[in-house]
């Protein structure tokens, strides 16, 4: 019952507090305005994170006080961490953030729910634990980040993921924990009504850093204790195996192409999905059923009794492998990003290219003929010759 009035009340006050938030950044002017490297095309209110970090936090607090749970220096330094990444997030809406500063940010409200309590119990020695729990925080607020660049796709890929955190915290025995976890997908859910296409609001960065945050959090925290032991860190992988999909393969295609990682573009799994054909609302449900799918997996191994450590690692390699396969087919779709790309190769440097979003331009020369061509300096016309009679 107490996970019921967790999840109705985050799902009615996101419900409540969006289109009130809404309104309050169209006044301020604090929108996302169209520009090459998005896909809206019309300027579009931020501070949508600022209605589901509020609903969450506030549905959790209180359904905490309902059974009369004390505050402990976990809980507080969790929710401590939230707002954090949330004030973070907006500062960087609002005028931008250089990476570095952002990565701090980022590393800073980890840190705080991680000292917290919140590696206690993991199955790994605190040296150990305590960096990659780190890393694993960090590493998803910046993926959750990356993949805000389509309506509803972070915010239904938090909401799937809560879900299933929720899930591994019942199966362990994690009360808090699950309360926690069934407030953000109730947020989340109840955020989607504003968000999926066509969006009428966004989360921002505060949004995308609060949702990878909490989920990161949240999810070390459902495993610790499990009794599968160190293999039950397998199970929050698996099934944030989509964000995780989207960063490596952003990532790996920027730096082969020597493009800045922190620039964006619509270079994302999602971008390369849409460019084989897909609506924005097929490209959203298409990532939700991937996810779902290795959500669902995770929480059935989470319930095996028996074999259940050597079948986690058997579907996290196969989940490993079929994802591999899927950004082996990604990563030969065109996208703007690499047009640009190849024409630098080129030696088209001073050339200003703005390729069309839908028409690139690709030019393809022999590298040897193209080297001489580009490199040898333009003869001077041949002047005609005079003809001079002698009697």
């Amino acid at each position: 019952m107490i996970y019921l009035c967790a999840f109705g009340l985050s799902l009615l006050a996101v419900l409540a507090l969006t289109p009130a938030v809404r309104s309050l950044a169209t006044r301020l002017r604090f929108l996302d305005h169209p520009n090459r490297s998005k896909v809206h095309l019309k300027p579009t209110p931020l501070m949508g994170g600022i209605a589901v970090a509020l609903a969450s936090l506030a549905s959790a607090a209180a359904a905490l006080a309902l059974i009369q749970c004390p505050y402990s220096a976990r809980i507080v330094g969790f929710m401590s961490g939230g707002l954090m990444v949330v004030v973070l997030g907006l500062a960087d809406d609002a005028n931008g953030m250089r990476p570095a500063v952002k990565l701090t940010g980022q590393t800073v409200a980890a840190a705080v729910m991680l000292l917290s309590g919140g590696v206690e119990g993991l199955p790994v020695p605190m040296v150990i634990g305590f960096p990659v729990a780190l890393l694993w925080m960090v590493g998803l607020m910046n993926a959750f980040n990356f993949l805000d660049n389509m309506d509803g796709i972070t915010t239904g890929l938090a909401a799937i993921a809560s879900f299933g955190i929720f899930s591994l915290a019942l199966g362990n025995g994690h009360m808090v924990t699950a309360i926690a976890a069934i407030a953000v997908a109730g947020g989340a859910l109840g955020f989607l009504r504003y968000n999926f296409w066509p969006a009428s609001i966004f989360l921002g960065d505060a949004g995308s850093l609060f949702l990878g945050y909490v989920v990161g959090g949240l999810s070390l925290r459902a495993v610790a204790g499990a009794e599968a032991g160190s293999t039950s860190l397998l199970l929050p992988v698996l099934m944030l195996g989509y964000p995780i999909f989207d960063a490596f393969l952003v990532t790996a295609s920027r730096v082969l192409d020597g493009r800045d990682v922190a620039t964006g573009g619509k270079d994302h799994s999602s971008h390369r999905l849409a460019r084989l054909g897909m609506s924005p609302r097929q490209t959203a449900s298409t990532i939700y059923l991937i996810s779902a799918s290795l959500t669902g997996a995770a929480i059935y191994l989470s319930f095996l009794s028996s074999g259940g450590p050597s079948l986690v690692a058997v579907a996290t390699i196969a989940a490993v492998v079929g994802m591999a396969f899927l950004g082996l087919r990604l990563v030969r779709v065109p996208v703007p990003e690499k047009a640009l790309a190849v024409l630098r190769k080129m030696r088209f440097e001073s050339a200003v290219v703005e390729p069309d979003d839908e028409d690139l331009l690709i030019l393809t020369l022999p590298p040897r003929e193209r080297s001489s061509e580009l490199e040898k300096p333009a003869e001077a016309p041949e002047k005609p010759k005079e003809t001079v009679e002698v009697r």
